[in-house]
This record gives structure tokens, sequence and C-alpha cells, in this order.
């Protein structure tokens, strides 16, 4: 096998690949890239898989012979980087010896034959539709926050997507925190039936954490298809794929608080400044000591903003508008704050009820609503002593 890539094109396309390589050293072929083309090819084809998820892409190339072989991914990575010419051959000899030469530089790796590349799934799917790639990333990072990272429930480890004929809604939860992310748009429909779209499916937290570095910032938009336990991601020039999460996702709207008589409209921005500031306290690792809550006032048309721990204090104030009695309640301060950030509005509104039923985020811009998008952050309190 012999073929030569621009290094930039190849550069890019094996980073991208490295979504899929495993990094549980359980076999040494799930370590790496499948290199695979033949004569007469203008491509050839790089794939990734780590038994749960994986990556497809062609890249252009000049190819003098073709074959089927793997290279180790990270290995092969971190030589292109430092190779100092525009293209790179990677001339591959009977012994499975791999040379990869750029100008004058030269290196040699060990290769394996392609055959022993486990099979992938069948990239094919009777549902799915099409999305705008800039509002499925950002809408995917508005809610990765509250996906749980263990969790004895494994539903809980994904988040839940609904999509509906121009409604797509993403919904994670740690047993903590509650995301909801809802926006009506233009959703193009991939149902091979023709049928109304109508999806419900829970895709792991790491395969949207990989996709999100996937999207570049040129995608237009993004097919996602269902297979019967996969989806598939199909961007303009490559492929990623991954399992599902088999299981039925939890009733979410029971546990959003519907009762509440207490509501706090606060800019946003001034209440994640006030917070970091209060993270400086409720952090603090000194002396192995356990992070502490922030302690919420709210007060006439003042949100106190206190903590107190083994190094020291913190208190601040924001400006609010208040409707309902007043009320202290606690929180952990980085949860508080994720929520915070996720938000995309000026001013967000608080609804509670007492200091232990979990308060309910949301917008307070009218403008957000009209343009048909919309969130929900819930957040569970802590007892205080």
């Amino acid at each position: 096998m012999r073929i030569t890539f621009e290094k930039d094109v190849l550069e890019t396309a094996v980073n991208d690949s490295l979504c899929a390589v495993s990094d549980k050293n359980t076999y040494q072929t799930l370590e790496c890239i499948r290199f695979r083309c033949q004569n007469g090819d203008e491509s050839c084809s790089l794939t990734t898989y780590d038994l749960n998820k994986g990556f497809m892409a062609d890249v252009p190339c000049q190819i003098e012979e073709g074959g089927n072989y793997l290279i180790n991914a990270a290995k092969l990575n971190r030589i292109i980087k430092f190779l100092p010419d525009r293209t790179v051959t990677l001339d591959i000899n009977e012994k499975n010896i791999v040379k990869v030469i750029s100008g004058r530089s030269k290196f040699e790796l060990h290769a394996l034959d392609g055959e022993t590349f486990p099979n992938t799934p069948e990239l094919d799917g009777e549902k799915g539709f099409t999305v705008s790639s800039e509002i499925l990333k950002n809408m995917i990072g508005q809610v990765f926050f509250a996906i749980a990272v263990t969790d004895q429930r494994p539903v809980l480890c994904g988040a839940y997507f609904t999509v509906t004929d121009d409604t797509l809604k993403i919904v994670s939860c740690d047993g903590n925190r509650l995301a909801v992310r809802e926006i009506k748009c233009e959703l193009g429909n991939k149902n091979k039936d023709a049928s109304d779209l109508n999806l419900s499916f829970i895709v792991p937290g790491k395969t949207l954490s990989q996709l999100t570095r996937l999207i570049s910032d040129g995608e237009d938009e993004i097919s996602v298809i269902l297979a019967r336990k996969h989806v598939i991601f199909r961007l303009s020039d490559k492929v990623f794929f991954s399992r599902l999460i088999d299981g039925e996702y939890i009733d979410y709207n029971r546990v959003i608080p519907k009762d509440c008589t207490i509501f706090a409209e606060v800019d946003r921005l001034a209440y994640i400044s006030s917070l970091e500031r209060a993270s400086l306290v409720t952090e603090d690792k000194s002396l192995g000591q356990v992070k502490s809550h922030v302690k919420f006032d709210f007060e006439g048309d003042v949100l106190k903003v206190s903590s107190e721990s083994l190094s020291g204090s913190v208190y601040d104030e924001v400006a609010m508008t208040k409707e309902g009695a007043d009320l202290t309640i606690g929180f952990n301060c980085r949860y508080f704050l994720d929520a915070l950030k996720s938000a995309d509005s000026e001013k967000i509104k608080i609804s509670m009820k007492t200091p232990l039923m979990s308060v309910v985020i949301t917008s307070a811009d009218t403008e957000k609503k009209e343009n048909k998008s919309d969130y929900l952050y819930m957040v569970c309190p802590v007892r205080m002593n």
C-alpha cells in the first residue's frame, strides 16, 4: 500500500477519528485507524470503532497502490503534527511495516492486517431527520451539564431526544439537576415511508461530547438516522455513529414543581458574576475540606448571596424583582452556576416554594419565547444547618 495525502487534510481526518478510538487497551485493533482503498480510487476510507461508537471519513489522496491496513491512531496523530512538509506518504510493505514520509523525515511503525478490524454495524435506518448543525450543537451544549456520568439508571447517562415535525426537544437529568431545551425549527423529514416525524431516543453523553467536537463552524445541516440499536450522524464529509441507550426515560414532567408561589427575576450575567465570586469560598479545597453550599436570601428587591467555609466567607448582593414571600434556600454553587451559564437569555425567572423544594429556572425574556425557543432548568436544594 502506498498513498499520499495533503498534510492538513490528513491531520484533520486523523484527529477527528480519535473520537471513536478505544482508550481501554482491551484489543489492539480498537486502538487503530483502518486505512482502506483500491487502485483507481480518489480517496481513502478511514474508520475507527470502539464497539460502542464509530467514525468514518473518505479522505482525498493519491493512490499508487491500494490496501487494507490498521495503524495505531494515537501514534500516527502525534507524528503527523510534527511533520515538516505539506504532503504525507504512507508506504506499507509486505511485512506490515509502515513508513510515514514527509520531506526528509521518515518514521516507521508496525501495521496490522485490516481484515482483523471488527465489523461495523449497518449504517442505515428507516427513520430520521435533518437539522441545522448550529441549532443541534447549541442545544446539546445547553443540556450537557446535567447528563449523569455514572448512575445506577443507565438512561440518565444520556440525553433524551424527542422529535416531531417542527419541534426538537432534548432533556438531561443527573438526579440533582434537570435540563430541558426545546425549539421549534425546520426539520427535514428523512423517514423512508414518508410518515410524520415522531421519534424518541437516548444518546450516550460521551457520544454527544464527541459529536459537538466534530461539528465544524462551516457545517450547514446534519442528518440524524435511527437504526435498530444505533444512531447515525451524517455530516458533510464524515459519518459518526453510536449505540443508543436502551430503556425508557424517566417521567421528568412529573418532578417539575407546578405549584410555586415565589417568583424572582434576576439579570443572568450579574447573577453568574456573584456566584463565581462565591465559588472562591465554596470550592476551596485546602486542608481536604468538603465543598460548602451557597445560601440565597430572597428578601424584598435584593438577592443576598453568602457562604462560609473553613477558609473564610463571602457576601454579595444582586438586584431583583420578586413576587411572594421572602425565602432562604441553599444550593451546591457549581450546580446552580452550570444552569445559569447554559441559559441564553438576559433575564431569568426563578420559581420557588419552600427551602426543600427544587427551584425552576426559565427565561424571563418575552422576545425569546416569541422566537419559539425555550429552556427549563431545575436544581435541587441542599439542607442547611
